[in-house]
């Protein structure tokens, strides 16, 4: 069973030929820091911790039905009635939504389409390359790129503006790692790291040339970027401003993640001390500490619930810490696990391998037992999840849990509250959780699915 749910100043010159002892220095230090957190670089906070956290978007207007393997999209509405067709421009493998638009993924290109029927607008990609999108907001960000190292380019979803790394810094054979990507807050400006040169590489949406910084990208804010570099357990991490001036370098432990506050950095370190520094300040202040069991490591930090928490991760632990350093969650686990890292704007969290509890993200209580739960969905809010117990598709929430029966496929709405569901008998149904947490009946989508079913959820 399948569940699923302006031109800038540079700073550091391009020497004339690669670097190879330089390549060879970020090349281990990327496999000792697991490169500082994705998608870590994109926050720059300006709100206190007591402050208003915005709610994720759960609504949704027209459920798309995608054939994976033409490319072909049939829409609904919430009540299961037709609204368009459209015809198909390739075999999908993935699909990513964020408000009418919808992105399709394919092994050679990228379709961006929307409800408004306008044209769609194709984004060439080599082919296999790795498409993942970037946590931010408001946005449909994609970075394209290859694990092993090549051209990075970012494609805005909502507007199909291409930003071809490689291109930009004009270089022929591009040693640029998708997985070292940080950006600003509103996804518009994108820093990378260059294994060929040890620097980097800072484009700006619209812009004609990069911005050159020395090693390797730690955090990216809406005025401000800091870079790392590390020498045996020690690092140093600096702080520039737009135009390329260095505002301050500071000898600190190695970062697993970090983020702006304001025009400070706030990070983890791989030991798990918790940092802070600013532009005038010549040393970081250790604010306190998360507690690492066994003398583990820490493998990636990630902010969420709007800013006011840090999820903390290492293969046999989990917390959840305050902007103070102060500890609201934390749980071990007896073997390595893998755990999917949260969105931004969710406010609980799914913790532990194979989904051991939810959690509310502002408190740390515990919402939900998910102990067996193979998760494969979550609503917006992060406060629904959808996955398989026992062989039994099962939707969990804080307030409670519905059983959905034996199927072949079953996709969570945004909401938490709807589901599309391919039963065993090859039937595809639209089913709405009501406030009793009972299932309303069901709605026959059969004829406007496939077997080879992948669903989004957009809005107006």
């Amino acid at each position: 069973m399948s569940l699923a749910s302006d031109e800038s100043n540079q700073v550091a010159q391009r020497p004339s030929g690669p670097n190879y002892a330089a390549r060879r220095m970020l090349l281990s230090t990327v496999g000792i820091t697991a490169v500082v957190a994705l998608a870590l670089g994109g926050w720059q906070l300006t709100h206190t911790d007591g402050a208003e956290v915005a709610r994720a978007d759960t609504s949704f207007d027209e459920i798309v039905l995608i054939d994976r393997a033409t490319g072909a999209i049939t829409t609904v509405d919430e009540k299961g009635q037709l609204v368009r067709t459209e015809i198909g421009l390739g075999r999908v493998t993935a699909t990513y939504s964020q408000g009418s638009r919808l992105a399709l993924v394919g092994s050679q290109q990228i379709v961006l389409t929307s409800v408004d029927g306008t044209q769609p607008i194709v984004i060439p990609v080599e082919r296999d390359a790795t498409v993942t999108r970037l946590a931010i907001e408001g946005a449909l960000q994609l970075v394209v790129g290859d694990a092993f190292g090549g051209d990075v380019t970012i494609v805005d979803g909502l507007t199909g503006a291409v930003l071809d790394v490689g291109g930009l810094a004009g270089q022929a054979a591009p040693k640029l790692y998708a997985d070292t990507i940080r950006h600003n807050p509103s996804g518009t400006r994108f820093a990378v790291a260059d294994a060929a040169f040890f620097q980097t590489i800072l484009v700006e949406a619209g812009s004609i040339a990069p911005t050159y910084y020395p090693d390797i990208p730690v955090a990216v804010g809406e005025a401000i970027v800091a870079t790392s570099q590390i020498v045996g357990q020690r690092t140093e991490i600096g702080l520039f401003d737009d135009t390329g001036k260095n505002l301050t370098a500071i000898p600190t432990a190695i970062p697993a993640g970090g983020l702006f506050l304001d025009d400070e950095l706030l990070f983890v370190s791989t030991a798990g001390g918790v940092f802070r520094f600013g532009p005038d300040d010549e040393q970081a202040d250790e604010i306190g500490a998360v507690d690492v069991p066994g003398g583990g490591t820490i493998r990636w930090v990630q902010p969420t619930l709007g800013g006011k928490r840090l999820v903390v991760f290492g293969d046999t632990f989990e917390a959840v810490i305050g902007l103070d350093a102060s500890t609201v969650f934390t749980t071990d686990f007896t073997t390595p696990v893998e755990v999917a890292k949260p969105n931004p704007w969710w406010r609980c969290l799914v913790v532990g391998g194979a989904g051991q509890s939810l959690i509310s993200l502002e408190s740390g209580k515990v919402e939900a037992d998910l102990t067996g739960l193979k998760m494969t969905g979550v609503s917006a809010d992060g406060c629904t999840v959808i996955g398989e117990r026992a062989g039994i598709a099962e939707v969990v929430g804080v307030d409670g849990s519905v059983r959905l029966g034996q199927v072949r496929n079953a996709v969570l709405g945004p909401d938490g509250r709807t589901v599309v569901r391919q039963t065993n008998a090859a039937k595809t149904e639209l089913l709405t959780i009501n406030d009793d947490l009972e299932l309303e009946d069901p709605i026959d989508l059969t004829s406007s699915a496939t077997s080879t079913l992948l669903v989004a959820f957009l809005v107006r």
